[in-house]
Protein backbone atom coordinates (compact mmCIF):
# COMPACT_ATOMS: atom_id res chain seq x y z
CA UNK A 1 0.00 0.00 0.00
CA UNK A 2 3.24 2.40 0.23
CA UNK A 3 3.47 2.86 -3.54
CA UNK A 4 1.78 6.29 -4.28
CA UNK A 5 -1.17 5.31 -6.83
CA UNK A 6 -4.12 7.25 -7.95
CA UNK A 7 -7.34 5.54 -6.19
CA UNK A 8 -10.75 6.39 -7.05
CA UNK A 9 -12.76 8.89 -5.04
CA UNK A 10 -15.60 6.55 -4.53
CA UNK A 11 -16.59 2.61 -4.26
CA UNK A 12 -20.16 1.06 -4.43
CA UNK A 13 -20.15 -2.82 -3.54
CA UNK A 14 -23.16 -5.24 -2.66
CA UNK A 15 -23.75 -5.08 0.47
CA UNK A 16 -22.83 -8.65 1.19
CA UNK A 17 -19.81 -9.62 3.65
CA UNK A 18 -17.48 -10.77 0.54
CA UNK A 19 -17.56 -6.92 -0.23
CA UNK A 20 -16.12 -5.97 2.84
CA UNK A 21 -11.81 -6.57 1.90
CA UNK A 22 -12.36 -4.57 -1.11
CA UNK A 23 -13.98 -1.81 1.02
CA UNK A 24 -11.78 -1.77 3.57
CA UNK A 25 -8.84 -1.74 1.56
CA UNK A 26 -10.32 1.61 -0.64
CA UNK A 27 -10.67 3.50 2.93
CA UNK A 28 -7.16 2.29 4.22
CA UNK A 29 -5.53 3.50 0.54
CA UNK A 30 -7.29 6.71 1.54
CA UNK A 31 -5.92 6.99 5.05
CA UNK A 32 -2.46 6.12 3.39
CA UNK A 33 -2.35 8.79 0.78
CA UNK A 34 -3.62 11.49 3.40
CA UNK A 35 -0.40 10.79 5.35
CA UNK A 36 -1.85 8.43 8.39
CA UNK A 37 0.40 6.51 10.21
CA UNK A 38 -0.14 2.83 10.13
CA UNK A 39 -1.43 2.28 13.23
CA UNK A 40 -4.03 5.20 12.80
CA UNK A 41 -4.85 3.71 9.37
CA UNK A 42 -5.72 -0.05 11.64
CA UNK A 43 -7.59 2.30 13.81
CA UNK A 44 -9.98 3.56 10.66
CA UNK A 45 -9.93 -0.24 9.55
CA UNK A 46 -10.88 -1.47 12.48
CA UNK A 47 -13.58 1.25 12.98
CA UNK A 48 -14.60 1.24 9.31
CA UNK A 49 -15.12 -2.40 10.03
CA UNK A 50 -17.40 -2.43 12.74
CA UNK A 51 -20.20 0.15 10.59
CA UNK A 52 -19.82 -1.85 7.37
CA UNK A 53 -20.55 -5.01 9.24
CA UNK A 54 -23.25 -3.44 11.91
CA UNK A 55 -25.00 -2.17 8.16
CA UNK A 56 -24.88 -5.46 6.54
CA UNK A 57 -26.34 -7.10 10.13
CA UNK A 58 -28.92 -4.60 10.67
CA UNK A 59 -29.49 -2.32 7.81
CA UNK A 60 -29.09 -4.69 4.75
CA UNK A 61 -29.66 -7.80 6.31
CA UNK A 62 -31.66 -8.81 2.90
CA UNK A 63 -28.97 -8.90 0.41
CA UNK A 64 -30.24 -6.38 -2.11
CA UNK A 65 -28.63 -3.34 -0.85
CA UNK A 66 -25.47 -1.58 -1.95
CA UNK A 67 -22.96 0.44 0.25
CA UNK A 68 -21.03 3.46 -1.43
CA UNK A 69 -18.14 4.79 0.55
CA UNK A 70 -16.34 8.01 -0.63
CA UNK A 71 -12.97 9.21 0.95
CA UNK A 72 -11.75 13.29 0.73
CA UNK A 73 -9.43 15.04 2.84
CA UNK A 74 -10.07 18.52 3.77
CA UNK A 75 -7.83 21.56 3.89
CA UNK A 76 -6.70 21.02 7.42
CA UNK A 77 -5.89 17.39 6.66
CA UNK A 78 -8.92 15.18 8.03
CA UNK A 79 -10.03 12.39 6.36
CA UNK A 80 -13.97 11.96 5.67
CA UNK A 81 -15.49 8.79 5.09
CA UNK A 82 -18.99 8.90 4.36
CA UNK A 83 -20.49 5.32 4.13
CA UNK A 84 -23.77 5.55 1.98
CA UNK A 85 -26.32 2.13 2.33
CA UNK A 86 -29.45 1.90 0.40
CA UNK A 87 -30.96 -0.74 3.75
CA UNK A 88 -33.49 0.06 6.27
CA UNK A 89 -33.32 3.00 8.56
CA UNK A 90 -30.86 2.30 10.97
CA UNK A 91 -28.74 4.38 13.24
CA UNK A 92 -26.23 2.22 14.58
CA UNK A 93 -24.86 5.45 16.93
CA UNK A 94 -27.90 5.08 18.92
CA UNK A 95 -27.68 1.86 20.39
CA UNK A 96 -31.84 2.00 21.15
CA UNK A 97 -31.74 1.71 17.21
CA UNK A 98 -30.06 -1.94 17.13
CA UNK A 99 -33.05 -4.60 16.80
CA UNK A 100 -33.33 -7.09 20.37
CA UNK A 101 -30.93 -9.58 19.81
CA UNK A 102 -28.82 -11.72 21.91
CA UNK A 103 -26.28 -12.31 19.51
CA UNK A 104 -25.14 -8.98 18.96
CA UNK A 105 -22.46 -8.13 21.73
CA UNK A 106 -20.97 -10.71 24.10
CA UNK A 107 -21.87 -10.51 28.66
CA UNK A 108 -19.72 -7.84 29.75
CA UNK A 109 -18.32 -6.36 25.92
CA UNK A 110 -19.12 -3.09 25.26
CA UNK A 111 -21.26 -2.38 21.83
CA UNK A 112 -19.68 -2.58 18.98
CA UNK A 113 -20.04 1.11 17.96
CA UNK A 114 -17.76 1.87 21.43
CA UNK A 115 -15.02 0.75 19.90
CA UNK A 116 -15.70 2.44 16.54
CA UNK A 117 -16.32 5.78 18.48
CA UNK A 118 -13.14 5.16 20.23
CA UNK A 119 -11.42 5.08 16.79
CA UNK A 120 -12.78 7.53 15.36
CA UNK A 121 -14.41 10.51 18.06
CA UNK A 122 -16.63 12.87 15.14
CA UNK A 123 -18.86 10.20 13.50
CA UNK A 124 -22.34 11.80 12.37
CA UNK A 125 -25.62 9.95 10.92
CA UNK A 126 -28.35 11.11 8.56
CA UNK A 127 -31.30 9.79 7.03
CA UNK A 128 -31.82 11.17 3.29
CA UNK A 129 -33.23 9.96 0.33
CA UNK A 130 -33.98 6.40 1.58
CA UNK A 131 -30.42 5.86 2.45
CA UNK A 132 -28.35 6.22 6.14
CA UNK A 133 -25.19 8.22 5.62
CA UNK A 134 -22.69 7.42 8.19
CA UNK A 135 -19.64 9.98 8.13
CA UNK A 136 -16.56 9.37 9.59
CA UNK A 137 -13.90 12.62 9.98
CA UNK A 138 -10.31 11.66 11.17
CA UNK A 139 -8.43 15.01 11.89
CA UNK A 140 -4.97 15.25 11.45
CA UNK A 141 -3.21 14.86 14.71
CA UNK A 142 -0.64 12.40 15.95
CA UNK A 143 -1.05 9.14 13.99
CA UNK A 144 0.62 10.83 10.94
CA UNK A 145 3.44 10.01 9.02
CA UNK A 146 5.86 13.04 8.79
Amino acid sequence: MKESREIPDEIVQPAQSEAVPALLEFVCSHAWQAGFSDERIEDIRLAVDEAIGNIIRFACCDGTAEIRISCSVNDSGALTINVVDTGIPFNMLVATSFPETRDFAEPGQPLSTRLMKKAIKNIEYRRDADRNILILVVSRGLGNRQ
